[in-house]
């Protein structure tokens, strides 16, 4: 045999071990990775609330139907209550998440005082307050609805009003109307960013307290039974032109816009990034849209939702 037959010889044999050597390596490699594929997160089960009126019943279903096509299972229950009731709901173990106003979150459920300035630190400190709490927060929704007061268009011309200081200048003139009261649901009246706010910040004193119902805040105003109403500023009635709603130069309702507050043992990233791309959507048209849908055309919450997400590839 020749040097040059024995050398070739010998490489050809380095190079089939080296081959072995890497398939070896290869196989050992994919053994360790394969089981961090393994603990990928799959489909999972996610308890999801929401409170007592028609715009939380949109955002429930479309919360509830995005994780729903990701393969979560979703055991949904709509029309818990107000914060009050939900945030129990939410504490005691019966849901994992729920959509909240960001306000609500940093006056209602932890009645913090010294607020914010920007939108921004209002959710970062809602946020912060919650995760001492064990439960993650979402990111905020581009849209807020924010409690407001509504007054007839036509008193709004009769007596100049304009902002909440203007109901005050009214309360003590001689030309007082006698229905000189506000309709609101229940839990407005002992909130500091409801009834309370408006008697403390405002000096509203003489503005009687009417109790209505959710949904007979606006029949009350029609038929002159009061004489302003707490509304939601993403209301679909306000469109309508027959309402006037007074600014609240002091900011007692704080800002509004909506995250979702999630169990941090069901925050899992597939959860929380479903639900933020669903938020990311919901611009002040988007959720007016809906809502109209809803409260005037009397449409079902479930299909104006699956229409959105199907519309918006979600």
């Amino acid at each position: 045999m020749s040097r040059t037959t024995w050398r070739a010889g010998v490489l050809g044999v380095t190079a089939l071990l080296a081959a072995l050597l890497v398939l070896t390596l290869g196989s050992a490699a994919g053994a360790r990775v394969a089981p961090q594929a393994a603990e990928t997160p799959t489909a999972t089960t996610i308890s999801l609330g929401t409170k007592d009126f028609t715009e939380e019943f949109v955002l429930g279903q479309l919360y509830k139907q995005a994780l729903e096509h990701k393969g979560i299972t979703v055991d949904y229950h709509e029309n818990i209550g107000s914060t009050e009731v939900i945030q129990t709901a939410l504490r005691s173990g019966k849901i994992d998440a729920y959509p909240e106003y960001v306000g609500e979150i940093v006056q209602t459920a932890y009645h913090v005082k010294k607020l914010p300035k920007t939108a921004h630190a209002w959710w970062a400190l809602a946020k912060s307050l919650l995760a001492k709490d064990g439960y993650a927060l979402t990111n905020p929704t581009p849209f807020y609805d924010v409690d407001a007061i509504a007054v007839r268009k036509a008193d709004a011309k009769k007596y100049h009003l304009k902002t909440l200081f203007d109901l005050k200048r009214l309360q003590n003139s001689s030309k007082r109307p006698k229905n000189f009261s506000i309709g609101a649901r229940p839990e407005f009246k002992n909130r500091e960013e409801g009834y309370l706010g408006m008697r403390h910040v405002y000096g509203l004193t003489k503005l009687k307290y009417v109790s209505l119902a959710l949904g007979l805040t606006y029949k009350a105003l029609d038929q002159k039974k009061v004489f302003c109403v707490n509304v939601f500023s993403t209301d679909a009635q306000l469109a309508s032109g027959k309402y006037t709603v007074l600014t609240d130069p002091k900011l007692i309702f704080g800002v509004q816009n909506v995250a979702v507050i999630v169990k941090q043992s069901a925050a899992t990233t597939q959860v929380v990034s479903t639900l933020n791309a669903v938020s990311a959507k919901l611009t002040l048209k988007a959720i007016l849209a809906m809502n109209k849908a809803t409260q005037l055309n009397k449409q079902n919450p479930a299909d104006v939702a699956k229409k959105f997400l199907a519309a918006n590839g979600l």
